[in-house]
Protein backbone atom coordinates (compact mmCIF):
# COMPACT_ATOMS: atom_id res chain seq x y z
CA UNK A 1 0.00 0.00 0.00
CA UNK A 2 0.91 3.61 -0.52
CA UNK A 3 2.45 6.08 2.01
CA UNK A 4 0.12 8.42 3.49
CA UNK A 5 0.66 11.83 2.61
CA UNK A 6 -0.83 14.81 4.14
CA UNK A 7 -2.88 16.14 1.22
CA UNK A 8 -4.15 12.61 0.62
CA UNK A 9 -4.22 13.31 -3.13
CA UNK A 10 -0.76 13.41 -4.30
CA UNK A 11 -0.27 11.21 -7.36
CA UNK A 12 1.32 8.23 -7.94
CA UNK A 13 4.81 7.74 -9.50
CA UNK A 14 3.12 5.86 -12.64
CA UNK A 15 1.30 9.06 -13.10
CA UNK A 16 4.00 11.03 -13.96
CA UNK A 17 6.36 8.84 -15.66
CA UNK A 18 7.95 11.96 -18.16
CA UNK A 19 8.87 13.85 -14.90
CA UNK A 20 10.03 11.22 -13.27
CA UNK A 21 12.30 9.99 -16.18
CA UNK A 22 13.44 14.01 -16.76
CA UNK A 23 14.77 14.19 -12.94
CA UNK A 24 16.46 10.91 -12.82
CA UNK A 25 18.29 11.47 -16.18
CA UNK A 26 19.58 14.56 -14.84
CA UNK A 27 20.36 12.83 -11.29
CA UNK A 28 21.93 10.19 -12.87
CA UNK A 29 24.67 12.39 -15.06
CA UNK A 30 25.46 14.33 -12.51
CA UNK A 31 26.44 11.30 -10.63
CA UNK A 32 28.43 10.31 -13.79
CA UNK A 33 30.05 13.73 -13.90
CA UNK A 34 31.12 13.40 -10.08
CA UNK A 35 32.57 10.40 -10.57
CA UNK A 36 34.68 10.49 -13.60
CA UNK A 37 37.86 11.90 -12.82
CA UNK A 38 38.26 8.73 -10.06
CA UNK A 39 37.18 6.84 -13.20
CA UNK A 40 40.48 8.40 -15.02
CA UNK A 41 42.66 9.25 -12.44
CA UNK A 42 45.86 8.52 -13.98
CA UNK A 43 45.23 10.42 -17.35
CA UNK A 44 44.32 12.86 -15.16
CA UNK A 45 47.30 12.92 -13.15
CA UNK A 46 49.26 13.16 -15.97
CA UNK A 47 47.59 15.71 -18.08
CA UNK A 48 47.37 18.14 -15.32
CA UNK A 49 50.80 17.43 -14.01
CA UNK A 50 49.78 16.26 -9.99
CA UNK A 51 49.33 13.20 -8.18
CA UNK A 52 46.50 11.43 -7.57
CA UNK A 53 45.72 12.48 -4.40
CA UNK A 54 44.59 15.90 -5.80
CA UNK A 55 42.76 14.44 -8.72
CA UNK A 56 40.81 12.40 -5.56
CA UNK A 57 40.19 16.12 -4.60
CA UNK A 58 38.52 16.84 -8.12
CA UNK A 59 35.70 14.11 -6.64
CA UNK A 60 35.52 14.97 -3.14
CA UNK A 61 35.24 18.74 -3.55
CA UNK A 62 31.57 18.35 -4.80
CA UNK A 63 30.72 16.39 -1.99
CA UNK A 64 32.34 18.93 0.55
CA UNK A 65 30.27 21.76 -1.48
CA UNK A 66 27.56 19.74 -0.75
CA UNK A 67 28.06 19.22 3.21
CA UNK A 68 28.49 23.05 3.25
CA UNK A 69 26.23 24.25 1.16
CA UNK A 70 23.11 22.14 1.52
CA UNK A 71 21.04 24.35 4.11
CA UNK A 72 21.59 27.38 1.68
CA UNK A 73 20.37 24.95 -1.48
CA UNK A 74 17.23 23.98 0.44
CA UNK A 75 16.31 27.85 0.92
CA UNK A 76 16.68 28.39 -2.55
CA UNK A 77 14.29 24.93 -3.41
CA UNK A 78 11.93 26.38 -0.84
CA UNK A 79 11.73 30.10 -2.68
CA UNK A 80 12.10 28.53 -6.37
CA UNK A 81 9.84 25.58 -6.15
CA UNK A 82 11.44 21.97 -7.28
CA UNK A 83 10.85 22.81 -10.80
CA UNK A 84 12.40 25.81 -11.17
CA UNK A 85 15.41 24.60 -8.91
CA UNK A 86 15.50 21.62 -11.15
CA UNK A 87 16.44 23.95 -14.09
CA UNK A 88 18.81 26.12 -12.07
CA UNK A 89 20.62 23.45 -10.81
CA UNK A 90 21.20 21.85 -14.23
CA UNK A 91 22.07 25.16 -15.55
CA UNK A 92 25.19 25.27 -12.79
CA UNK A 93 25.90 21.25 -13.61
CA UNK A 94 26.61 22.37 -17.26
CA UNK A 95 28.81 25.41 -16.87
CA UNK A 96 30.62 23.81 -13.84
CA UNK A 97 30.97 20.94 -16.29
CA UNK A 98 31.46 22.60 -19.79
CA UNK A 99 34.25 25.16 -17.73
CA UNK A 100 36.10 22.21 -16.58
CA UNK A 101 36.32 20.61 -19.14
CA UNK A 102 37.88 24.03 -20.77
CA UNK A 103 40.40 24.51 -18.25
CA UNK A 104 40.86 20.83 -18.17
CA UNK A 105 42.52 20.68 -21.89
CA UNK A 106 44.78 23.91 -20.78
CA UNK A 107 45.75 22.08 -18.16
CA UNK A 108 45.08 24.47 -15.54
CA UNK A 109 44.36 22.09 -12.17
CA UNK A 110 43.72 25.11 -10.24
CA UNK A 111 40.60 26.23 -12.17
CA UNK A 112 39.41 23.13 -13.18
CA UNK A 113 38.61 22.91 -9.27
CA UNK A 114 37.29 25.93 -8.98
CA UNK A 115 35.14 24.97 -11.99
CA UNK A 116 34.04 21.61 -9.64
CA UNK A 117 32.98 24.03 -6.93
CA UNK A 118 30.30 25.49 -9.42
CA UNK A 119 29.34 22.05 -10.54
CA UNK A 120 29.07 20.74 -6.86
CA UNK A 121 26.35 23.64 -5.78
CA UNK A 122 24.36 22.27 -8.86
CA UNK A 123 24.81 19.05 -7.27
CA UNK A 124 23.41 19.79 -3.86
CA UNK A 125 20.71 21.81 -5.22
CA UNK A 126 19.57 19.38 -7.73
CA UNK A 127 19.36 16.72 -4.71
CA UNK A 128 17.46 19.25 -2.79
CA UNK A 129 14.93 19.31 -5.07
CA UNK A 130 14.50 16.18 -6.19
CA UNK A 131 14.09 14.77 -3.03
CA UNK A 132 11.20 17.96 -2.62
CA UNK A 133 10.06 16.51 -5.76
CA UNK A 134 9.80 13.13 -5.38
CA UNK A 135 8.37 13.42 -1.68
CA UNK A 136 5.15 14.99 -3.16
CA UNK A 137 4.42 11.64 -4.98
CA UNK A 138 2.05 9.38 -2.84
CA UNK A 139 4.14 6.50 -2.68
CA UNK A 140 6.81 8.52 -0.48
CA UNK A 141 8.88 5.94 0.75
CA UNK A 142 9.86 4.12 -2.52
CA UNK A 143 9.87 7.41 -4.59
CA UNK A 144 13.07 9.09 -2.44
CA UNK A 145 14.32 5.73 -2.77
CA UNK A 146 14.16 5.69 -6.27
CA UNK A 147 15.60 9.39 -6.58
CA UNK A 148 18.53 8.53 -4.30
CA UNK A 149 19.27 5.27 -6.06
CA UNK A 150 19.96 7.57 -9.23
CA UNK A 151 23.37 8.60 -7.30
CA UNK A 152 24.86 4.96 -7.35
CA UNK A 153 23.52 4.59 -10.35
CA UNK A 154 25.06 7.98 -11.84
CA UNK A 155 28.54 6.14 -10.18
CA UNK A 156 28.07 3.17 -12.14
CA UNK A 157 27.30 4.83 -15.31
CA UNK A 158 30.58 7.18 -15.07
CA UNK A 159 32.89 4.05 -13.74
CA UNK A 160 31.89 2.70 -16.80
CA UNK A 161 31.30 5.32 -19.30
CA UNK A 162 34.32 7.62 -18.53
CA UNK A 163 37.61 5.27 -19.63
CA UNK A 164 35.96 4.68 -22.72
CA UNK A 165 35.21 8.71 -23.41
CA UNK A 166 38.48 9.42 -22.68
CA UNK A 167 40.07 6.56 -25.04
CA UNK A 168 37.39 7.43 -28.00
CA UNK A 169 37.08 11.32 -27.80
CA UNK A 170 40.13 12.32 -25.78
CA UNK A 171 41.09 12.27 -22.42
CA UNK A 172 39.44 15.61 -21.16
CA UNK A 173 36.05 14.54 -22.89
CA UNK A 174 34.10 12.81 -19.41
CA UNK A 175 33.98 16.27 -18.22
CA UNK A 176 32.32 17.83 -21.44
CA UNK A 177 29.73 14.80 -22.55
CA UNK A 178 27.80 14.20 -19.03
CA UNK A 179 27.07 17.94 -18.59
CA UNK A 180 26.42 18.44 -22.67
CA UNK A 181 24.15 15.39 -22.24
CA UNK A 182 22.03 17.23 -19.29
CA UNK A 183 21.12 20.12 -21.51
CA UNK A 184 18.59 17.38 -23.01
CA UNK A 185 16.38 16.61 -19.76
CA UNK A 186 16.92 19.98 -18.76
CA UNK A 187 15.00 21.41 -21.70
CA UNK A 188 12.21 18.51 -21.25
CA UNK A 189 11.68 20.28 -17.83
CA UNK A 190 9.54 22.77 -19.26
CA UNK A 191 6.99 20.65 -20.96
CA UNK A 192 6.70 17.49 -18.33
CA UNK A 193 4.18 16.91 -15.70
CA UNK A 194 4.95 17.58 -12.59
CA UNK A 195 3.55 16.30 -9.35
CA UNK A 196 1.22 18.71 -7.40
CA UNK A 197 4.06 21.30 -4.92
CA UNK A 198 7.04 20.80 -7.82
CA UNK A 199 6.11 24.47 -9.22
CA UNK A 200 4.91 26.27 -5.74
CA UNK A 201 7.17 28.96 -4.43
CA UNK A 202 6.95 31.20 -1.52
CA UNK A 203 8.84 32.64 1.22
CA UNK A 204 11.84 30.88 2.90
CA UNK A 205 11.46 30.27 6.44
CA UNK A 206 12.84 32.44 8.76
CA UNK A 207 16.16 30.91 10.20
CA UNK A 208 14.12 31.42 13.96
CA UNK A 209 12.08 28.25 12.31
CA UNK A 210 14.92 26.47 10.61
CA UNK A 211 16.06 26.26 14.16
CA UNK A 212 13.37 24.96 15.14
CA UNK A 213 13.97 22.02 13.59
CA UNK A 214 16.98 21.05 15.86
CA UNK A 215 14.14 21.58 18.18
CA UNK A 216 12.26 18.50 16.68
CA UNK A 217 13.26 15.38 18.38
CA UNK A 218 11.96 13.32 15.96
CA UNK A 219 13.83 14.99 13.41
CA UNK A 220 17.10 14.92 15.23
CA UNK A 221 16.73 11.28 15.58
CA UNK A 222 16.12 10.78 11.62
CA UNK A 223 19.02 12.97 11.33
CA UNK A 224 21.33 10.98 13.37
CA UNK A 225 20.32 7.57 11.83
CA UNK A 226 20.99 9.38 8.58
CA UNK A 227 24.58 9.56 9.56
CA UNK A 228 25.68 6.76 11.02
CA UNK A 229 24.30 4.84 7.60
CA UNK A 230 26.15 7.24 5.57
CA UNK A 231 28.96 6.99 7.70
CA UNK A 232 29.09 3.10 7.17
CA UNK A 233 28.63 3.70 3.37
CA UNK A 234 31.42 5.90 3.10
CA UNK A 235 33.55 3.44 5.44
CA UNK A 236 32.78 0.70 3.20
CA UNK A 237 33.80 2.21 0.01
CA UNK A 238 36.78 3.99 1.47
CA UNK A 239 38.87 1.39 3.67
CA UNK A 240 37.21 -1.99 2.82
CA UNK A 241 39.43 -2.48 -0.15
CA UNK A 242 42.27 -1.37 1.33
CA UNK A 243 41.91 -3.96 4.35
CA UNK A 244 41.40 -6.55 1.48
CA UNK A 245 44.39 -5.89 0.03
CA UNK A 246 46.68 -4.92 3.22
CA UNK A 247 45.52 -7.11 5.36
CA UNK A 248 44.17 -10.44 3.87
CA UNK A 249 46.63 -10.30 0.86
CA UNK A 250 44.33 -9.26 -2.33
CA UNK A 251 45.42 -7.75 -5.15
CA UNK A 252 44.51 -3.73 -5.68
CA UNK A 253 42.93 -5.53 -8.99
CA UNK A 254 41.04 -8.31 -6.80
CA UNK A 255 39.72 -5.94 -3.85
CA UNK A 256 39.15 -3.33 -6.21
CA UNK A 257 36.64 -6.06 -8.43
CA UNK A 258 34.98 -7.02 -5.16
CA UNK A 259 34.19 -3.55 -4.39
CA UNK A 260 32.90 -2.03 -7.67
CA UNK A 261 29.53 -4.22 -7.47
CA UNK A 262 28.86 -1.57 -5.00
CA UNK A 263 27.70 1.11 -7.37
CA UNK A 264 24.75 -1.22 -9.05
CA UNK A 265 23.99 -2.54 -5.65
CA UNK A 266 23.49 0.30 -4.01
CA UNK A 267 21.06 1.55 -6.90
CA UNK A 268 18.99 -2.10 -6.49
CA UNK A 269 19.44 -1.38 -2.70
CA UNK A 270 18.13 1.91 -2.28
CA UNK A 271 15.03 1.09 -4.71
CA UNK A 272 14.12 -2.00 -2.96
CA UNK A 273 14.12 -0.45 0.52
CA UNK A 274 11.49 1.90 -0.36
CA UNK A 275 9.58 -0.83 -2.26
CA UNK A 276 9.69 -3.68 0.50
CA UNK A 277 8.82 -0.70 2.96
CA UNK A 278 4.99 0.67 1.04
CA UNK A 279 4.65 -2.95 0.17
CA UNK A 280 5.57 -5.56 2.48
CA UNK A 281 5.23 -3.31 5.94
CA UNK A 282 2.09 -1.31 4.49
CA UNK A 283 4.65 2.26 4.20
CA UNK A 284 6.24 1.40 8.14
CA UNK A 285 9.95 1.89 7.24
CA UNK A 286 11.42 1.75 10.80
CA UNK A 287 11.81 -2.59 10.07
CA UNK A 288 13.86 -2.01 7.54
CA UNK A 289 16.23 0.62 8.72
CA UNK A 290 16.57 -1.94 12.02
CA UNK A 291 17.51 -4.89 9.55
CA UNK A 292 19.68 -2.33 7.71
CA UNK A 293 21.64 -1.48 10.75
CA UNK A 294 21.29 -5.17 13.16
CA UNK A 295 22.39 -6.91 10.44
CA UNK A 296 25.33 -4.74 8.99
CA UNK A 297 26.82 -4.61 12.31
CA UNK A 298 27.65 -8.26 13.00
CA UNK A 299 28.98 -8.88 8.96
CA UNK A 300 31.41 -5.90 9.22
CA UNK A 301 32.50 -7.67 12.30
CA UNK A 302 33.04 -10.52 10.22
CA UNK A 303 35.50 -8.61 8.03
CA UNK A 304 38.46 -8.99 10.69
CA UNK A 305 37.44 -13.06 11.10
CA UNK A 306 36.93 -14.43 7.31
CA UNK A 307 39.77 -15.23 5.22
CA UNK A 308 37.92 -17.19 2.43
CA UNK A 309 37.48 -15.64 -1.07
CA UNK A 310 33.83 -17.08 -1.42
CA UNK A 311 32.78 -15.87 2.37
CA UNK A 312 34.30 -12.51 2.06
CA UNK A 313 32.71 -11.53 -1.11
CA UNK A 314 29.52 -12.92 0.07
CA UNK A 315 30.02 -10.96 3.24
CA UNK A 316 30.72 -7.96 1.25
CA UNK A 317 27.76 -8.35 -1.37
CA UNK A 318 24.79 -8.34 1.54
CA UNK A 319 26.89 -5.53 3.97
CA UNK A 320 26.45 -3.54 0.86
CA UNK A 321 22.60 -4.45 0.20
CA UNK A 322 21.72 -3.54 3.90
CA UNK A 323 24.11 -0.58 4.62
CA UNK A 324 22.52 1.20 1.29
CA UNK A 325 18.90 -0.24 2.62
CA UNK A 326 18.04 2.61 4.49
CA UNK A 327 19.69 5.50 2.54
CA UNK A 328 16.29 6.70 0.92
CA UNK A 329 13.95 6.33 3.34
CA UNK A 330 15.06 8.78 5.91
CA UNK A 331 14.01 11.63 3.66
CA UNK A 332 10.32 10.10 3.52
CA UNK A 333 10.39 10.43 6.91
CA UNK A 334 10.57 14.46 7.11
CA UNK A 335 7.02 15.02 5.77
CA UNK A 336 5.93 13.34 8.80
CA UNK A 337 7.78 15.39 11.43
CA UNK A 338 7.93 18.66 10.63
CA UNK A 339 5.11 21.19 9.34
CA UNK A 340 4.70 21.56 5.58
CA UNK A 341 6.26 24.63 5.51
CA UNK A 342 9.79 23.33 7.00
CA UNK A 343 9.73 20.24 5.11
CA UNK A 344 12.18 21.78 2.12
CA UNK A 345 15.01 23.02 5.19
CA UNK A 346 14.58 19.68 6.86
CA UNK A 347 15.30 17.73 3.73
CA UNK A 348 18.70 20.15 3.71
CA UNK A 349 19.43 20.10 7.11
CA UNK A 350 19.40 15.88 6.60
CA UNK A 351 20.97 15.71 3.66
CA UNK A 352 23.98 18.00 4.88
CA UNK A 353 23.98 15.91 8.23
CA UNK A 354 24.14 12.32 6.26
CA UNK A 355 26.47 14.11 3.59
CA UNK A 356 28.57 15.33 6.71
CA UNK A 357 28.75 11.57 8.28
CA UNK A 358 30.03 10.58 4.53
CA UNK A 359 32.16 12.96 4.75
CA UNK A 360 33.92 12.30 8.16
CA UNK A 361 33.95 8.64 7.87
CA UNK A 362 37.06 7.90 6.18
CA UNK A 363 38.75 10.62 7.50
CA UNK A 364 38.50 8.79 11.02
CA UNK A 365 38.52 5.53 10.28
CA UNK A 366 42.13 6.67 8.49
CA UNK A 367 42.91 8.07 12.11
CA UNK A 368 42.05 5.16 13.75
CA UNK A 369 43.75 2.68 11.42
CA UNK A 370 47.25 4.84 11.90
CA UNK A 371 46.54 4.32 16.05
CA UNK A 372 45.81 0.73 16.21
CA UNK A 373 45.89 -1.32 13.18
CA UNK A 374 42.61 -2.55 11.61
CA UNK A 375 40.57 -3.60 14.41
CA UNK A 376 39.89 -0.19 15.45
CA UNK A 377 38.02 1.36 12.73
CA UNK A 378 36.16 -1.88 12.08
CA UNK A 379 35.18 -1.27 15.97
CA UNK A 380 34.18 1.69 15.38
CA UNK A 381 31.63 1.09 12.76
CA UNK A 382 30.51 -2.18 14.35
CA UNK A 383 30.37 0.22 17.21
CA UNK A 384 27.77 3.27 15.08
CA UNK A 385 25.76 0.03 13.61
CA UNK A 386 24.46 -0.41 17.15
CA UNK A 387 23.60 3.10 18.03
CA UNK A 388 21.95 3.30 14.64
CA UNK A 389 18.98 0.52 15.41
CA UNK A 390 18.72 1.82 19.00
CA UNK A 391 17.91 5.16 17.26
CA UNK A 392 15.52 3.62 15.06
CA UNK A 393 13.98 1.46 18.30
CA UNK A 394 13.86 4.72 19.72
CA UNK A 395 12.54 6.94 16.67
CA UNK A 396 9.70 4.53 16.29
CA UNK A 397 7.39 5.05 12.96
CA UNK A 398 6.61 9.05 12.89
CA UNK A 399 3.32 9.53 11.35
CA UNK A 400 2.08 6.47 12.72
Amino acid sequence: MNQPTPDGGAPSLRARPGFVAVVLAIAVLAGALEISPASIALLVSERLGVDTGAVSWLVSVMLGVAVVASVPAGRVVHRLGPRRALAAASALLVAGGVASWWFATRGDYALVFLARIVAGGGFILLWNAGLGAFGAFAERATATSLFTASGPLGFAVGHFTAPLLAASLGWASPFLVYPLLVVVPALALAVVRAPAGADADGDAPTLGEVRSLLATRAFVLVAAMAFVSYSLYLFVNSWVPTYLDAVLGYSATQSGALVAVFPLLGAFSRLSGGLVADRVFDGERRPVVLASFLVSGPLLAAFLVVERSAVVLLALVVTGYLVQLSLGLFYSYVPDVLDAHLVTNGVAVLSSVGLAGAFLAPIVAGVLVDVGGYALPFAYVVGLAVVGAALAFVAGEPGR
